[in-house]
């Protein structure tokens, strides 16, 4: 239909409406989620693609006592919603019994604010704001005889939650981001950005840090096998914390034991200067102050001074469990349970530039990549450095070294960490840089 659903709420409003109208199951839930994302990429120094893809989607579950159904539709007319309620409830009939299901959550009442998360310069900037981001980017690659592959991004999203018992949600946000990979004869370097608002983005700022990066590791030296102090810069961090929100911090996997926080809760699990929290009001963040079944989110402080506190749940869990609901479900269905989307780490008292001045011998890790999971119970992954990995000699950088593969523990590493004082965005985590003694290097590569 020829309807700006990124800017009318009547009409999200109205497709919610149509979807329980058209139920006739005992309980139904109608979810709209909407995102416009405007996307430039650029390799060896020219913009190879600029478009624009707008979608919207409707998930309808209907409920039959404990039997639930779950189906969606990209389209918005009346008759393909009553269509995919129609599929949604047919499903239902035909599904096992879930005899923890307890049903759908009722209105949780008014929401936490999220602070200001829609920026409309944000929202509309126009192609040609993000062609001159890429342009600046090239001025500095070009100094220096590099060349520069990444992208330049703003979108709008939009949430919308209805259900039959009376849940109304309604939450729209704009966002951008710039992802830098400086690349030169022997080397790379890396840099990003993600803001809220594009006018908080700074191009030159993050384009000279990958290009000082890709220059400062040239020629890269081989360094040996083995256990090394290190230090992650917070998009190498995130990697780490992403996979902590996935395989333990949620109620699913307490529950089915495969968490380390699994009768742990209460308990020291890492050093005492590490507090992990979920909050999808940090300033620096971008989260949403409901959950995709409209339940209220709280901020939840998962691991403070170094104890086990808590984690995620939705309503399934809450139930199942005789929890309160934290309001961290994702859409149904899905295979994960609730998780926390929004991590924050708590700083500490020294700077990264203290702390890279406070090493003898070790090693600084701009990224890393091809992250896979050993042992979930352990937190043991596995995975390679990436565009800027360099040897830190008397607390100066040295110079670069050929990328390595690690195995290690999260959970062990954040027993013998050191947290950097400046928090910094990467994806939707808060976090800052961490020094981190005996890291475990076992192999190294061909670049």
């Amino acid at each position: 239909m020829a309807v700006d659903f990124v800017v009318d709420q009547t009409e999200v409003q109205r497709a919610l409406d149509a979807a329980l109208g058209a139920s006739k199951a005992d309980q139904t839930e109608a979810l709209l989620a909407g995102s416009e994302l405007a996307l430039t990429r650029y390799t060896h120094n020219y913009i190879h693609e600029s478009m624009v893809e707008r979608n919207w989607q409707l998930s309808v579950r209907a409920v039959f006592g404990k039997r639930t159904g779950v189906a969606s539709t990209n389209r918005l007319d009346g008759a393909s919603i009553a269509a995919v309620v129609a599929r949604a409830s047919e499903m239902a009939r035909l599904a096992p019994e879930d005899n923890d299901f307890p049903g759908l959550p009722g209105d949780g009442g008014p929401l936490a604010d999220a602070g200001s998360v829609y920026d409309e310069a944000t929202a509309e900037l126009p192609p040609e704001a993000r062609a001159e981001a890429v342009a600046e980017i090239v001025r500095v690659m070009r100094r220096s005889e590099l060349y520069a592959a990444g992208y330049v991004s703003s979108r709008t999203d939009t949430i919308a939650v209805a259900n039959s018992k009376g849940v109304r949600r309604f939450f729209r946000s704009a966002d951008s981001a710039i992802n830098i990979k400086a690349i030169g004869p022997s080397s790379s370097g890396y840099a990003e950005g993600h803001a809220r608002r594009f006018a908080d983005l700074n191009p030159d700022a993050l384009a000279q840090t990958a290009a000082r990066k890709a220059v400062d590791g040239a020629d890269p030296e081989v360094l040996k096998p083995g256990k090394y102090t290190v230090i992650l810069e917070p998009p190498a961090f995130r990697e780490f914390l992403g996979y902590l929100s996935w395989i333990a911090f949620g109620a699913q996997p307490l529950d089915q034991g495969s968490s380390f926080m699994s009768g742990k809760i209460g308990e020291p699990v890492m050093g005492a200067n590490v507090t992990i929290r979920d909050d999808f009001a940090h300033p620096q963040g971008l989260g949403i102050p409901f959950d995709f079944e409209g339940v209220p989110r709280k901020q939840i402080a998962l691991v403070e001074r170094g104890i086990a506190r808590d984690v995620a749940y939705d309503s399934y869990y809450a139930a199942k469990l005789k929890h309160p609901n934290t309001g961290h479900a994702l859409p149904a269905p899905n295979s994960y349970g609730p998780l926390p989307l929004n991590i924050v780490v708590d700083p500490g008292s020294r700077t990264l530039a203290e702390l890279i001045a406070s090493v003898e011998h070790g090693v600084l890790v701009s990224r890393t990549w091809y992250i896979r999971l050993v042992d979930q119970k352990q937190t043991i992954i596995t995975g390679m450095t990436r565009d800027g990995f360099f040897l830190i000699q008397n607390g100066r950088i040295a110079h670069g070294l050929k990328n390595m593969r690690f195995n290690e523990s999260i959970v062990d590493a954040l027993n013998r960490c050191e947290l950097a004082s400046e928090l910094v965005r990467s994806e939707s985590h808060v976090l800052p840089a961490v020094r981190i003694e005996d890291f475990n290097f076992t192999s190294g590569t061909e670049f």
